[in-house]
């Protein structure tokens, strides 16, 4: 909701747009899941692997890892390649490089302007 009586600084809502255009919900979301984060080292342990290696010493079913792999995957955070009837998984690495690129090059302008009111206290009395 927006206020008309406050002016919208045009810097403020460029880098605001530039955000939210960046921030991908599926990508945070993924992240999110201890379990998924555990199937990442794994991956990243092991290399690429199918669901069988990837779930060996975990509570989940299977089943579940596999719903998790699929998550990562439309996330863009592994990729999956089909021999014959296996699956297998790997890592993304370009992609989530680059992903966390961009992430970083459009919020670093933010850091700037969004400070904790302590923060930005003692940055405006350095720059007087």
């Amino acid at each position: 909701m927006r206020n008309d009586n406050i002016p919208v600084d045009p810097a403020r809502l460029a880098i605001a747009q530039d955000v939210k255009a960046v921030l991908d919900t599926d990508f945070f979301t993924a992240l999110c899941e201890p379990v998924r984060v555990e199937i990442i080292r794994r991956l990243i342990t092991v290399g690429a692997s199918d669901v069988k290696t990837i779930a060996q010493g975990m509570v989940q079913d299977r089943s579940v890892i596999s719903r998790h792999l699929a998550m990562l995957e439309r996330a863009g955070i592994t990729a999956s390649r089909k021999s014959g009837r296996r699956v297998e998984y790997d890592l993304n690495g370009p992609d989530i490089v680059a992903k966390v690129t961009d992430i970083l090059a459009v919020i670093e302008p933010m850091a700037r302007l969004c400070m904790p009111y302590a923060a930005q206290k003692s940055h405006n009395e350095g720059a007087a």
